[in-house]
């Protein structure tokens, strides 16, 4: 491959492509990269790659790019098939039922795939290991800083430095290389945050008529429950005055079990963690031979399951432009126009949806309410306002108004 050429001809960066950070947005890059004959590094400061519970939903275009990568087998037998979800109060219970299979003319996949993300980057580096051993993941090796030449970049790790034709910050929302280039990461945060439990407990035994993804609004605590291949995990929304080693006591945990569940016995309870909740986007998502990706560039609520498949979206994309770019096929002007593209994908469709859905389920003016559980019921009967309905929320029509490739496994 280029990497192995350019150092055995001493000419040239040590690398063609430097991805900074081992998560799901960083391999993907790398083995699309690597698929394409493209000589990758990959930095990573922790010791081993992540096992954190962290996102969960993989939409149908997601798929569709995991199927062009060559994994999308192994992802469907860890994961979970999600044919519908829900929308639901906490008082009134079923407001509408949407189920993806209206969309079996439109995908291959109509379905939510439910996968624990760090299994997905266990898939990704295992792929990269049986089919592209010269892709180097360098673990428990962060950047530290980096300086763009013009027509190489040096990163410095520790005592080293190295040189990268391009450099791909997938570092996350408190990214390092982002702060190195000291550009804004203006948004906002919001009031509340969440408190994530995974629960090793049938729950659709405890909550009669719910599906695998349920969408729970209430004007004080909304909340989602959803179902993973090993566990359930119920999001509750933690008011501000509550602080985060409060949200994670036996009792206040407890308190939210017993309102949700009733009196039951004790459950397993595998998880407990609080996170804030962001909007923000980074200013460009190219800043010359630095191009930032995933929560590097652009961070969302969680509601929706969007924020994971939209920094894949963003790897994918990028890879076949830099690899069109590095083939002579394409001029810089391509990552131009992806920068703008997916900034617009992740402000205009991302972020929209995701805000829109996480103000409807805490809504907390009664007739706004009452507006929106008419609006899901009106919309969840009318089989054509379905459709397009379901088209936004498995992330199909943003996948096409933003050209994202390998939607045919081209």
């Amino acid at each position: 491959m280029s990497t192995a050429r350019g150092r055995a001809n001493g000419a040239g960066p040590a690398t063609e492509v430097a991805v900074v950070g081992a998560g799901p947005v960083g391999l993907t890059a790398a083995l699309a990269l690597a698929r394409a004959g493209i000589g990758v590094t990959v930095f990573e400061s922790e010791p081993e790659l992540s096992t954190e519970w962290r996102a969960s939903t993989f939409h149908p275009p997601t798929i569709e790019i995991a199927r062009h990568l060559g994994i999308a087998d192994a992802m469907l037998t860890a994961g979970l098939i999600a044919p519908r979800y829900q929308v639901r109060d906490r008082t009134d219970g079923l407001i509408a039922e949407f189920d993806f299979g209206a969309l079996d003319d439109e995908t291959e996949f109509p379905f939510r795939l439910q996968l624990e993300q760090y299994k997905y980057t266990q898939i990704l580096r295992d792929a990269l290991a049986a089919a592209h051993p010269d892709v180097t993941i360098r673990m428990g090796c962060g950047i530290s800083d980096l300086h763009d030449a013009g027509d190489h970049v040096e990163l410095r790790s520790g005592q080293r430095t190295t040189t990268a034709g391009w450099v791909l910050a997938t570092d996350g929302a408190r990214s390092t290389v982002r702060r190195v280039l000291d550009r804004p990461f203006d948004g906002l945060t919001y009031e509340h945050r969440y408190l994530v439990l995974s629960i090793d407990h049938p729950i659709d035994t405890l909550l009669p008529g719910i599906c695998d993804v349920n969408y729970i609004s209430d004007p004080v605590e909304h909340l989602l429950v959803l179902r993973v291949p090993d566990v359930w995990r119920v999001v509750v929304s933690v008011p501000p005055q509550v602080s985060s080693e409060e949200a994670v006591s036996d009792a206040y945990v407890g308190q939210r079990l017993r309102k949700l569940f009733g009196d039951q016995p004790d459950l397993a309870l595998l998880e407990r963690k609080t996170y804030a909740v962001h909007q923000r986007v980074v200013d460009s998502f190219r800043h010359g031979r630095v191009l930032l990706l995933g929560d590097a560039a652009h961070i969302n609520s969680p509601m929706g399951g969007m924020g994971l498949n939209s920094g894949i979206h963003d790897a994918f994309d990028l890879s076949v432009q830099l690899a069109g770019h590095l083939a002579g096929a394409l001029d810089e002007s391509a990552l131009d126009m992806w920068a703008a593209r997916r900034r617009k994908a992740a402000v205009e469709t991302v972020q929209e949806i995701t805000h829109r859905t996480t103000t409807a389920l805490a809504e907390a003016d009664e007739a706004q309410r009452r507006r929106f559980q008419q609006q899901m019921s009106d919309i969840a009967a009318d089989p054509q306002r379905a459709k397009a309905w379901m088209m936004d929320a498995a992330m199909i029509s943003n996948a096409r108004a933003y050209d994202l490739p390998a939607r045919n496994g081209t």
